[in-house]
């Protein structure tokens, strides 16, 4: 049986059920219905009914249903066969069932933070301007 303060900090949003907005779940979320927008938790299924549009974030998501937009795994993405996802996913581990979809791009690892490419670029640009072909005649 379930840790009656694991219920406390939890989630269900059942069949049919449509709620809109930003959620943050400090257990698990328990996903049948339709979510429209974003779902940070410990831990996330997605029933094969449910449905998310929004960037969800999670240690560990389970899809049954489907998920799209931006989608941040820390620890492992399962992929059922009857799940999808479609947006940009970012993971730790991956699992992929016979059946499952997914469509977007995958990165493994951390998902990089929007600073670190024109911290990349910045060094390089001067470097380009300093290199000059020698003067003619020398």
């Amino acid at each position: 049986m379930a840790n009656q303060s694991d219920s406390l900090e939890s989630v269900v949003i059942g069949d049919g059920v449509v709620v809109k907005g930003a959620f943050t779940v400090p257990s698990k979320a328990v996903i049948n219905g339709v979510i429209e927008g974003d779902l940070t938790a410990e831990e996330v299924l997605i029933g094969p009914t449910g449905r998310i549009t929004g960037r969800v974030s999670a240690k560990v998501i389970d899809v049954r249903g489907q998920l799209h937009n931006t989608i941040v795994s820390e620890k492992s993405l399962i992929v059922r066969a009857t799940g999808k996802i479609v947006g940009k996913i970012h993971y730790s581990e991956i699992e992929i069932e016979k059946g499952g979809e997914i469509e977007g791009t995958l990165s493994q690892g951390a998902e990089p933070s929007a600073s670190a490419p024109a911290a990349i670029s910045q060094p390089a640009a001067p470097a380009i301007q300093q290199a000059k072909p020698p003067a003619p005649g020398n």
